[in-house]
């Protein structure tokens, strides 16, 4: 196993590498570098890419990136610049708009510290990048952001500053509340992820050579030492793996900061957001994250007009991520690069150019269904006919359409801590790796807790967020608890569709959590924290992460139910082995509730 620094490098490298990949242009783009102030006097490092072909007196709309990944790097002995335009900003350059690429405070070669990722102050600083850039003899006084992401997540946040020149946005694969993901979904630290990427921005914090390169000087910082100034006030930037992991609850300071989880979310912002009535276009995946029920929040909750693009892919959307297809080799994604880049392009064409495509009369969510491999549409969400069908944990293993009769009974199980959905599952991804490794679970069922239907006698069409109620019972005052939702082949083998799960200690349910959740929801706040008592039953209900996927007729329905995911998240308790007693009897029936959508006849 490589060890955190070798996997830190790794990542690192795996970034910058990624920043070189560019197909050829005939006209190579003007780049230039600078400081831009904001207005509490801290310098941020911009990069303006314009096109090449441009004429001298031609107005542009330009496309802001606000990154915390380095705008651009250079060659630590040369002091030469690396390529620092992907395949996304060239194809915005080839279709005539300026590419803006900002390092924000406390990164890169921008001065400042930072107190927390997504800042209210990182938030405010991208009004001042939006009045640098209408001020500019270049800009058409139009402006539109984009990303992946980190720079997903900035996209949408800068229309929370209400500048008017915002006309559009786009993030992709973005996290909508970073409490619930990346960083401590469902209440349990991710530390896997959580500690590589810390280990990773603070590397690139600390301008490390050992990334392999450094990061690129504006163009007037000829000798380096205001790069070297601005790097030195990075020190005082947080570890973000100490902050997160030394917080329970996400109405808990950060350590060393004023702020909590709740200030650093996109629904923190929702007023400003929805005021600014900036369109987005959203591209998210069933298997990255929690980045499909963030994308699905936002839409059900924020009055911003918006059209959805779920995959079934990557983080990034680099690669293809369905277990139905993908097995342990990497597959290209679908829809390709491409045809990604043209949504985007025809999207920002529409609204900030106001070129008359027909962009606007899209169907507002398009979504991959897994097992029929092929994209599906629908003017809202849930799509109209969805009705909940709920199929309950019965005797001998059986999943049950039928509630169980009084007298059941329960099944115990020991927790096995070494339980895990492999190193490239749908949280691991958000370092760049592909998703793996999820067509074949039966290994791992065989040390879970599972219950399996019969075989389907026609097709089942599951789209939306699957629910759990679980009746359970502990040895231990606090745990995990994590629930699988599989598609079992005629052969036994076993695929992953998704997951969810729940610290035990946050049991507790609001009553009423102020948006659209589509499930239950819970608060995570210390107020409402509840320890088990052991022995006694308790009510466990939460939501899975969101999933359409067409069950073949044969084919059968199972649960696996775990008390740890050893690849990604930190163990509850930290000592210890519970067993926990799950009932299914009439009293305390077991169940998932399954958003099932009638297949129409052909």
């Amino acid at each position: 196993m490589k060890s955190a620094s070798q996997r830190f490098l790794s990542a690192a490298i795996a970034s910058l590498l990624a920043l070189s990949v560019m197909p050829a242009h005939a006209a190579d783009p003007e780049i230039s570098s600078f400081y831009v102030t904001t207005r509490d006097g801290t310098r941020l490092a911009v990069d303006v890419a314009l096109p090449g072909d441009r004429t001298p007196d031609a107005k542009l709309p330009a496309l802001i990136e606000l990154t915390r990944y380095w705008r651009a790097s250079e060659d630590p002995a040369t002091g030469d610049p690396h390529p620092s335009l992907d395949v996304w900003d060239r194809a915005f350059l080839s279709h005539g708009y300026a590419v803006v690429q900002v390092d924000v405070r406390g990164s890169g070669a921008s001065f400042g510290t930072r107190t927390a990722e997504y800042s209210p102050q990182e938030v405010r600083d991208g009004w001042d990048i939006v009045e640098w850039i209408v001020k500019q003899s270049w800009s058409d006084g139009k402006v539109g952001a984009y990303g992946t992401s980190y720079t997903g997540t900035t996209a949408e946040l800068l229309t929370a500053t209400g500048h008017p020149a915002i006309k559009a946005v786009s993030p992709g694969w973005s996290d909508f509340d970073t409490w619930r993901s990346p960083a401590r979904p469902y209440g349990l630290y991710a530390a896997e992820f959580i500690e590589t990427w810390s280990g990773f921005v603070g590397m690139l914090d600390r301008n490390d050579p050992a990334t392999g390169g450094a990061v690129k000087r504006v163009d007037a910082d000829v000798d380096g030492k205001l790069r070297a100034a601005a790097v030195k006030q990075h020190a005082g930037n947080p570890d973000v793996g100490a902050a997160v992991g030394g917080v329970d609850f996400r109405d808990q300071q950060l350590p060393g900061s004023e702020l909590t989880f709740a200030d650093i979310c996109s629904l923190y912002w929702k007023k400003q957001i929805e005021a600014s009535g900036v369109p987005m276009l959203v591209f998210a995946s069933w298997l990255d994250a929690g980045t499909a029920e963030g994308a699905l929040w936002r839409f059900a909750n924020f009055s911003n007009p918006q059209w959805i693009l779920l995959q079934a892919t990557s983080h990034g959307g680099g690669a293809h991520a369905s277990p139905y297809i993908v097995g342990d080799q990497v597959l290209p994604p679908v829809m390709s690069i491409d045809e990604q880049i043209a949504m985007r392009v025809e999207f920002f064409d529409h609204f900030i150019k106001g070129v008359d495509n027909g962009a606007e009369r899209r169907s507002h969510v398009r979504y991959f269904n897994l097992g029929e491999e092929r994209f599906l549409e629908s003017s809202g969400w849930p799509p109209p006919g969805v009705k909940i069908q709920r199929m309950y944990a019965r005797a001998g293993g059986l999943l049950s359409a039928t509630p169980p009769p009084g007298d059941e009974g329960a099944d115990r199980y020991e927790v096995d801590f070494g339980v895990s959905t492999g190193s490239n599952n749908r949280w691991m991804t958000q370092m760049g790796q592909p998703v793996l490794g999820l067509d074949n679970r039966g290994a791992m069922d065989a040390r879970m807790l599972t219950y399996t239907s019969a075989a389907l006698d026609a097709d089942m069409q599951i789209t939306g967020t699957p629910v759990v109620r679980l009746e359970l019972s502990s040895t231990h005052t606090d745990g995990a608890i994590f629930v699988y939702l599989e598609d079992v082949g005629p052969d036994g083998r076993s695929r992953y569709l998704t997951e969810g799960g729940l610290r035990l200690l946050h049991r507790r349910v609001m009553d009423d959590p102020g948006f659209e959740a589509f499930g239950p929801v819970h608060s995570f706040a210390g107020k409402d924290a509840q320890p088990l008592v052991p022995g006694e039953t308790a009510t466990i209900e939460f939501r899975l992460n969101p999933i359409s996927a067409r069950i073949e007729r044969g084919h059968r329905v199972r649960i696996a139910i775990a008390g740890a995911d050893d690849a990604i998240f930190s163990r509850v308790p930290a000592t210890g082995t519970p067993t926990m007693t799950l009932e299914r009897n009439a009293e305390h029936a077991s169940y998932i509730e399954l958003p099932i959508v009638t297949i129409p006849d052909d």
